[in-house]
C-alpha cells in the first residue's frame, strides 16, 4: 500500500496514530482505511475511530494520545492523568487516561478512556507537548474520587510543595466545582489550611487527637530562637518540645539533610527537646509513638515550670 505524505506526518506528529477521518481526509480511500484497521492490515483499530499506524502493544503515550484523539479537538488530560504526565509522585497509578472535554460535546468514556465533562473548561497547559489541565483542577479532580482523606492530603501537599499551585488555588477551585465528591478534598485542605504539609505530619495529628494530655500543637509555624528563626514540623512551646517526621522526602539527602540537621542543633543549644519519628512508626507504631510524645511532654513541662 502506498502510503501519501500526508498520512506519514499524521504518524510523526501523533506517535503513529490517527483518526479516521484524519486518515480520510490526508487521501486514504475509506477501504484503505477499513482495511488498515483489521487484522490482516499494517495497523490496528485503538479506540472507535482511532487508528494506530502499527501493529503491536501500545505505549502509555501512544495510549493517552488515542485518549485525546478519541476526545476531540478540545479534550485536556485531568485527574490522575495529568498529575502523572507532570510526574507527580502520590497520585495513584491508573491504566484508563482521564480526559475532560465540555459540556456541550457528546462523548462518553470507551474502553480506557474516562470521559469527564465539564461547563468550566480551563485553559489547558502544554505538558510533554500534550494538553493538560492546570494543576489545581487535575489535583482536585483526583481527589474527588479517593475515598481516602490522607491520599488526599498526600496529592494536595504535592501540589503547593512543588510551588505548582497554592492552596488558595485549590480551595477555590474545589469551590467553584460541583459538590459531588468534595467532601475528601475538603477535609484535606482544612488539614492543609492548619499547617499539615504531608501524609504522614497528616497521621501524626490525627494520631495526637487521641491523647487525654496533649494540647493542640503548633504545625509548621516560626519558632524564634534569638536571631534566627526556624519552622519545626510540630512544636509545644509551653514545654520547649519539637517532634519532627522523619521522611526521607524532606529531610533525607544533601541540603534538606543539612537543613534539618541544623535547625535541629539549633533547637537543641536554645534548650528544646526534639524527637524524631519516622513515617513507618506512625503507622505501626501509633501507641509507642504517642507514649514516647506524651513522656516528652510532661518532662518539658516540669522543667519549663
Amino acid at each position: 500500500m502506498s502510503v501519501p505524505d500526508a498520512v506519514r506526518r499524521l504518524a510523526a506528529e501523533q506517535d503513529g496514530l490517527a483518526t479516521r477521518s484524519q486518515l480520510l481526509r490526508a487521501g486514504l480511500a475509506p477501504s484503505t482505511v477499513t482495511r488498515l484497521a483489521s487484522a490482516r492490515g499494517r495497523g490496528q483499530r485503538v479506540l472507535p475511530g482511532v487508528l494506530a499506524l502499527t501493529t503491536g502493544a501500545l505505549t502509555r503515550r501512544q495510549r493517552v494520545v488515542a485518549a485525546l484523539l478519541f476526545a476531540g479537538a478540545d479534550a485536556q488530560l485531568t485527574s490522575v492523568t495529568s498529575l502523572e504526565l507532570r510526574g507527580f509522585r502520590y497520585s495513584r497509578r491508573e491504566e484508563a487516561v482521564h480526559v475532560l472535554v465540555t459540556a456541550r460535546r457528546r462523548v462518553a468514556s470507551v474502553g480506557f478512556v474516562v470521559v469527564h465533562r465539564t461547563w468550566r473548561l480551563p485553559a489547558p497547559h502544554a505538558v510533554a507537548g500534550l494538553p493538560a489541565t492546570p494543576v489545581a483542577r487535575a489535583a482536585v479532580d483526583a481527589c474527588r474520587e479517593l475515598a481516602s482523606e490522607r491520599e488526599a492530603v498526600a496529592v494536595l501537599a504535592e501540589a503547593v510543595q512543588r510551588r505548582s499551585c497554592t492552596l488558595d488555588m485549590l480551595t477555590a477551585e474545589l469551590a467553584a466545582g460541583p459538590s459531588a465528591g468534595s467532601a475528601v478534598p475538603r477535609r484535606a485542605l482544612t488539614a492543609l489550611a492548619a499547617g499539615v504539609a504531608s501524609a504522614p505530619e497528616h497521621d501524626l495529628v490525627r494520631l495526637l487527637q487521641r491523647s487525654a494530655l496533649l494540647p493542640r500543637p503548633r504545625v509548621n509555624e516560626p519558632v524564634v530562637l534569638g536571631s534566627r528563626t526556624v519552622v519545626p514540623d510540630l512544636c509545644w512551646p509551653e514545654a520547649r518540645l519539637v517532634v519532627e517526621v522523619d521522611s526521607v522526602e524532606h529531610h533525607g539527602f544533601g541540603p534538606d539533610a543539612e537543613r534539618t540537621a541544623a535547625r535541629r542543633n539549633a533547637l537543641v543549644a536554645a534548650g528544646w527537646l526534639v524527637l524524631s519519628v519516622s513515617p513507618r512508626r506512625i503507622r505501626e507504631d501509633p501507641v509507642g509513638v504517642l507514649r514516647e510524645i506524651e513522656a516528652a511532654y510532661l518532662q518539658g513541662r516540669r522543667l519549663a515550670g
